[in-house]
């Protein structure tokens, strides 16, 4: 018997090839768009999950409650907390304090290598799985003269020779003994850095970061086995407050394994982040596999018809309806499987592409058992969803009716397909519509005005011939006629993260606090960035004059409570010491777009900062030139190398891009399914229209009005879905836009275009059959009448 049905599927995939191709093709897409979904989940899944200790590792987060109630929370924490935590809580384990990444010149003899590295306690490699492969495991900082590097490093300098005891030159200011080796760091961690230099190198050289006030640096714990970290959050709870009576900052604990995917935080709580993003594209996945699954059963139960007569022959000759059931659940997992197989191969072909598309470097673990335990289930779904209905309907036919030929409204199953027809062009219409949204959001971050000028700044990192000789090097560059303006300052004007609750001026509530960014510059950061001064001036080129003297931002000067007109002269005191506003500048966003814009203080500090912005009007290539001979006169011993700031600002959301990507290719491949299952059942309504076609055509009908009777059924369809699918586009972009502070607007044009394209695109694909049926010689059709 299972031969026998073996056989007669077989049979009816062969002879029926059209439909075949069509639910192989839709299958085989919807299951390659849903691999790469699950590799991709899979990846984002997978990150800092490598640790030993992984459950025992936290973040220590700063949530700083402003007085109007507003909760900021940031992991960059004080310094000072990470002694005082393991000092006063017993249950905290182990502590790490690190600086953020950045890259450094190394150099070992004639080699010198550019790459990114921090400063941390050795603690880094105990409570990290980041092994020692060479080295003493057990102390592999040992002292401030001592550098950590990875393999990858060891290999470029000295290739199979000992690294062990070699002296490296770090940043041309370190000569540092590499006493310890650790494995390279995995990709899918989320701590990336090729060495790692001890942390009181830093903190001898930043006095600033001793003030509780000031926060500047990452801090990590790992809490001892059984501990509550809820019990340790209430310890830590009002440590700040106990050493910083004022700053209104409140230090807990957050799961590391968390901070991936729910780095995005309200009111001090964490919101989500990149979870939202997995959790959506799981989604998307499950929705295209089930617009592929929704043609096939379309197909099979518009064709229920034309096998309702094989159906009760099997049954007069005793077939079971379980047996018939199995059958047709067989057909359907074979053409599952046989999708799948294809499916693999289109992914292997196409990842390059996706790797390329998603900035990763994901590869097909066949090795891996969730893989396959995943892309089985995947097969097993696609399977018994396309095949359940069509196996219980067909197997519900009544021998005597079918066989004495006599018309059963239901076996034509057409109600059905109606609704699985509406169902995939409500979600066509809503991947459409989230496709153009995102698009639109990106496009209005890279034209929105920030209250400053990215275009044609160059960014230069400051080293060590740069930063003696400043006002030199400036003054060289600024020889070159296309070269406009030249400015010193510690951050890109678009993400400021340093911070203070330090700043005192005359009136400041007690007890009030409020986070200050700020940035530290001479006096050609604010010109060259093209920043307004809209009251007072800027800072001059005197040290002495402007060392205490400030400028502030608007949102910093009603923060403070002062107007326009008394602003200029009053008084602040903060790192620099005591002096007074000289200048206000006019706000920009000096955060992620995400956030409002904060309230910001510029502090003249030349010798703080370690970039130079350089700003260019005229012919590039020739200024990039002047500044690579300059820098090179200056830094011989540097690579030249630079950035553009506009370059700087889009990888700020490389997030945002990869997800417009992602979100056009899914919601092209869900139309081209649609498309497809449209084609076919067009396909098939032609086909079994043609003897009414003919009729009509003889008695006059024109190949316009065959078409329009055609197509005029399928627009309805349509119609209804974008009925319902519009709303809920509506509410989903909504939902999206309001995670930005400043966002594109939710224009009715979206929703015009997405219902024009959407139409025409299934009028195109349904009126192709209704002409090719319309053409057909009606005598061919009604020759057996």
């Amino acid at each position: 018997m299972l031969r026998n049905y073996i056989k007669s599927s077989l049979r009816n995939i062969i002879r029926h090839k059209g439909y075949t191709f069509i639910n192989i093709s839709g299958l085989t897409v919807g299951m390659a768009t849903s691999i790469f979904i699950f590799l991709w989940v899979m990846d984002e899944l997978s990150f800092d999950k490598f640790h030993v200790n992984k459950d025992r590792i936290y973040r220590a987060m700063k949530n700083a409650t402003y007085s109007d109630g507003k909760i900021e929370t940031t992991w960059s924490t004080p310094m000072r907390l990470a002694d005082v935590m393991l000092a006063e809580v017993p249950e905290i384990d182990q502590t790490m304090r690190a600086t953020y990444g950045q890259n450094f010149l190394i150099r070992f003899g004639e080699k010198a290598i550019y790459e990114e590295g921090l400063y941390a306690d050795s603690t880094l490699f105990s409570i990290f799985t980041f092994p020692i492969i060479a080295g003493d495991a057990n102390n592999p900082l040992p002292d401030i003269k001592s550098v950590a590097i990875s393999q990858k490093l060891a290999i470029k300098f000295f290739e199979d020779e000992n690294p062990i005891g070699q002296v490296l030159r770090v940043a041309q200011k370190y000569d540092l003994k590499v006493t310890a080796v650790f494995a390279n760091v995995p990709e899918n961690s989320t701590l990336q850095f090729d060495f790692a230099i001890p942390f009181e190198v830093w903190e001898k050289e930043n006095s600033w970061a001793e003030n509780w006030g000031n926060n500047g640096m990452q801090t990590f714990v790992s809490i001892k086995p059984g501990t509550s970290p809820e019990a340790v959050n209430e310890k830590i709870d009002s440590l700040i407050w106990k050493h910083c009576n004022g700053c209104g900052n409140v230090a807990y604990l957050f799961p590391y394994t968390k901070m991936r995917l729910k780095a995005e935080f309200e009111n001090g709580k964490s919101t989500g982040g990149r979870i939202d993003y997995v959790i959506s594209f799981g989604m998307v996945a499950i929705i295209i596999l089930s617009i592929a699954c929704i043609n096939f059963m379309n197909l099979a139960t518009a064709r229920a018809s034309t096998r309702s007569r094989e159906v009760g022959i099997r049954k007069v000759i005793g077939a079971q309806r379980r047996g018939l059931i199995t059958q047709f659940m067989g057909e359907s997992l074979m053409l599952s499987f046989t999708a799948l197989i294809f499916a693999l191969g289109l992914v292997q072909i196409m990842l390059p592409v996706f790797n390329s598309l998603t900035n990763k470097t994901i590869h097909v673990p066949f090795q891996d058992t969730t893989f396959m335990l995943g892309l089985l289930a995947i097969a097993l779904f696609c399977g018994i969803t396309s095949g359940s209905y069509p196996a219980f309907f067909l197997s519900s036919f009544k021998p005597a009716s079918v066989l004495k030929g006599v018309s059963n409204a239901a076996l034509s199953g057409g109600g059905l397909r109606k609704t699985l027809v509406v169902i995939q062009f409500v979600v066509s219409v809503v991947l459409i519509v989230g496709s153009i949204v995102v698009y639109s959001q990106i496009t209005y971050i890279r034209d929105k005005n920030l209250g400053f000028e990215k275009e044609n700044v160059i960014i230069l990192n400051q080293f060590e011939g740069v930063y003696k000789n400043q006002e030199a090097f400036k003054n060289e560059l600024l020889q070159h006629p296309q070269i406009k303006n030249v400015g010193i300052g510690g951050h890109n004007p678009f993400g400021v993260y340093n911070s203070t609750n330090d700043p005192v001026w005359p009136g400041k509530p007690d007890g009030f606090s409020v986070t200050f960014r700020v940035i530290q510059c001479d006096q050609g950061f604010i010109p060259t960035l093209n920043m307004k001064i809209l009251e007072g001036g800027n800072f001059s080129d005197n040290y002495k004059q402007d060392s205490a003297n400030y400028i502030i931002n608007e949102k910093a000067m009603e923060v403070m409570g002062l107007t326009p007109d008394n602003v200029i002269g009053t008084s602040l005191e903060m790192w620099s010491g005591k002096g007074k506003i000289i200048g206000l500048a006019n706000d920009f966003n000096n955060q992620n777009l995400h956030e409002q814009i904060e309230p910001l203080i510029f502090v003249y500090g030349p010798r703080q900062t370690w970039r130079i912005f350089v700003k260019i009007e005229g012919y590039v290539t020739d200024a990039i030139a002047h500044i690579k001979k300059t820098h090179m006169k200056f830094d011989p011993d540097y690579p030249f190398e630079f950035l553009f700031l506009d370059e700087e600002f889009n990888k700020e959301y490389r997030s945002e891009e990869v997800l417009g990507k992602l979100c056009l290719s899914f919601t092209l491949v869900a139309v081209l399914i649609s498309c497809l299952g449209l084609f076919g059942l067009a396909s098939f309504t032609a086909e079994r229209r043609q003897k009414e076609l003919g009729v009509r055509k003889i008695l006059g009908a024109t190949m316009a009005q065959l078409v329009i009777m055609l197509c005029s059924d399928f627009a309805k369809l349509v119609v209804i879905g974008l009925v319902i699918g519009c709303p809920v586009a509506w509410y989903l972009a909504s939902e999206y836009l309001s995670g930005f502070a400043f966002h594109a607007e939710l224009g009715f044009w979206i929703f015009g275009a997405t219902a024009l394209g959407t139409l025409s695109i299934a009028l195109i694909t349904v009126a192709y059959q209704a002409a090719r049926a319309s053409l057909a010689n009606p005598v061919e059709s009604l020759r057996s009448e």
